[in-house]
């Protein structure tokens, strides 16, 4: 898991572990935890202008 203190949009990449695709930190290469995903989902959903899930 990623210790990092904040993980901005730009700084997520996807990787592939098994058949599963896990979003990581470009600099630490852990994957996210619960916390960062939640916030790295939100920025997401923003920057493409996708409806918020209820």
């Amino acid at each position: 898991m990623c210790n990092c203190p904040s993980v901005h949009f730009y700084e997520v990449d996807f990787k592939l572990a098994g058949m599963t695709v896990v979003p990581t930190h470009k600099n630490c290469g852990d994957s996210l935890n619960e916390e960062q995903f939640s916030k790295f989902e939100k920025e997401l959903i923003k920057y493409w202008r996708f409806e918020e899930p209820e």
